[in-house]
């Protein structure tokens, strides 16, 4: 019971407000429910959407834009950082901005390396300069040294124009080699010699030319193994790791998970001008998996969400079937693929997956009975 009909205005101007995800229910007395108190959501669908601005010096206004309590990031845009070891690697990258050295970024796939390079590039005193990326696993071994040091016209059969290559074209800019641990030990050699000389040669020519770009490298292979094991080289290795930032992987860091949610889930309502929100069974969902595809995963993962779901609340069974089917067992539990109850170091939210059971039989009965709330209870 909201009050008075002013409280009610109130409560309903905010939910539909966007100021944060709100999700309004009315509750209905035993007495006037057969005997048992009962509660149904308040859908805010015929309301017109409500654009309300605070006062710049307003205590709301200061506050961040979700509710997770996300400390800033020491960068002007990109990640967000709330565990220790995200926010020392963020820090690590504002540090190495001030200055020209080579940065080595190591992580798995997904963990936001291209995010944090092109942060890094406008903290940096070239950010007027441009910011080029090659992802070195992409290109075929024959064609990585024309990529990067550029070819003349009649080089090689099918080169019909002189290309500059990615060296030069970051001239007085900043050069990202995502998965550097890829290139072959020939172009290995030559890079290391652009990055002393700046200086490269283009294939087919014996002139060099001019190439002094700030460089960021970027890999998700062990590069110590590969020196140890002659497949990369010791002096490039030794080159590169100047200034080494480590991005942990998502399961390392889930108490960022929500803030991450929230941060994809506002520019889509800001978009569509909808209002969806992750359902608290779903967030606990999202916090169980381990996220092989990191971050990146995340967003792959919400984005399929908010394409097939029905209705503004986000629940786990609109998310896709490697979230929920590699964790969730048919009792409701969560387990690791062997079976065994997977316990996070973090803990469990008990609750909380009570609340995921429970979740899954009362949607399961709103699909059944074709979202007719009385029938389905």
């Amino acid at each position: 019971d909201s009050g008075t009909p002013q409280m009610k205005t109130t409560l309903f101007l905010a939910a539909r407000s966007g100021l944060f995800p709100a999700t309004l229910f009315q509750g209905i007395p035993a007495r006037f429910a057969g005997g048992a108190y009962k509660s149904r959501e308040v859908r805010l669908d015929g309301i017109p959407d409500v654009r309300l601005s605070l006062p710049a010096d307003s205590a709301v206004a200061r506050e961040p834009s979700n509710s997770y309590g996300v400390s800033e990031s020491p960068l002007p845009t990109g990640p967000v950082a709330v565990s220790a070891a995200f926010t020392e690697a963020l820090r690590k990258a504002v540090s190495a901005a001030r200055y020209d050295d080579p940065v080595l970024m190591l992580g798995e796939t997904g963990t936001g390396k291209t995010m944090v390079a092109r942060s890094i590039h406008e903290l940096c005193a070239r950010s007027a300069g441009p910011f080029v990326e090659i992802n070195c696993s992409a290109i075929a071994e024959s064609m990585a040294e024309s990529e990067l040091f550029g070819h003349v016209q009649g080089a090689f059969t099918g080169a019909q124009k002189a290309r500059a290559g990615k060296f030069r074209a970051a001239q007085g800019g900043t050069l990202f080699l995502d998965e550097v641990g890829d290139l072959s030990l020939d172009v290995q050699a030559k890079l290391l010699k652009a990055i002393d000389d700046k200086m490269v040669t283009p294939v087919g020519s014996d002139e060099p030319a001019k190439a002094d770009a700030r460089l960021i490298a970027a890999t998700n292979r062990d590069l110590p193994a590969m020196v140890a094991a002659g497949t990369f080289r010791h002096d490039l290795y030794e080159r590169l790791k100047v200034v080494v930032i480590r991005l942990p992987p998502l399961r390392e860091r889930r108490e960022e998970i929500r803030p991450l949610v929230q941060r994809f889930i506002d520019p889509w309502n800001s978009k569509y001008g909808e209002q969806r929100f992750v359902t608290e069974p779903a967030l606990s969902l999202l916090e169980a998996y381990s996220w092989p595809g990191n971050v990146r995963g995340l967003h792959n993962a919400l984005r399929s969400a908010v394409n097939t779901a029905n209705t503004d609340a986000l629940g786990p069974e609109v998310f896709p079937d490697d979230v929920r089917q590699s964790i969730v067992t048919g009792s409701g539990g969560v387990a690791d693929a062997s079976g065994a109850p997977l316990i996070p170091p973090e803990g469990v939210n008990l609750k909380a997956r009570l609340l995921q059971v429970e979740w899954q039989y009362v949607s399961a009965a709103l699909r059944i009975f074709v979202f007719n709330g009385e029938a389905a209870a």
